[in-house]
């Protein structure tokens, strides 16, 4: 009778131990290869933001060189203004750029041109440039929080990988090496290990 009882206990063990080593290792290959489809975009994504970090300093940089001219003709159409020479200030004005020009004209426009205001204070001042840059750096930030959040979802496969590890390891390479009386104990913890290891898998985001 002990006999028979022993005997059932081993072959439900290795049963058992090779259910839940059968499930670890598909387990494991699919939390591989979403760690690697994640570290893939979080480069992807770093490249990205890198990408428009960089094409946002060009365009931060074109919108100050139009920014100096601006202030360099307007200056200049003041200065003959000043000496009444009105051919040299339409001269400059013909040079104006187009996204100044509203503005110098609500200015000139204005009662208030021979006070402080210039028109590089007024609304109508646009930089399209400028504009450029900074939705371009707000992309690179969005960019950048993709890249974080992958690297957090990657971290949590690889992590989830190596929970799955153990379990091989109890389940396969140890459970020979420990005797009969603890050999339940050993698969006990390596299911434990499973069940947890299944279950941060299925709460982890998917990538595709």
């Amino acid at each position: 009778m002990i006999r028979s009882v022993t005997g059932w206990w081993q072959t439900s063990s290795e049963r058992m131990a090779g259910l839940v080593m059968a499930v670890s290792a598909l387990a494991t290959a699919w939390s591989g290869y979403q760690a690697s489809l994640w570290s893939g975009k979080q480069a992807a994504q770093y490249n990205l933001s890198t990408q428009y970090r960089t094409d946002a300093a060009r365009a931060n940089d074109d919108a100050a060189r139009q920014r100096m001219l601006d202030i360099m003709f307007f200056a200049k159409w003041l200065e003959a203004h000043a000496e009444h020479r009105s051919r040299v200030t339409s001269i400059y004005e013909l040079h104006f750029m187009p996204e100044f020009r509203p503005a110098f004209d609500t200015w000139r426009q204005s009662a208030d041109t021979a006070g402080q205001l210039t028109p590089f204070q007024l609304s109508q001042y646009h930089v399209q440039r400028a504009d450029d840059a900074a939705r371009l750096d707000s992309a690179a930030n969005r960019a950048l929080r993709a890249g974080d959040a992958a690297s957090e979802s990657g971290d949590g496969y690889v992590f989830v990988t190596v929970i799955l590890a153990n379990v091989l390891f109890f389940a396969g390479a140890i459970r020979p090496l420990v005797s009969t009386r603890t050999r339940g104990g050993v698969i006990a913890l390596a299911i434990v290990l499973c069940v947890a290891g299944l279950v941060r898998l299925v709460l982890l985001p998917v990538a595709r």
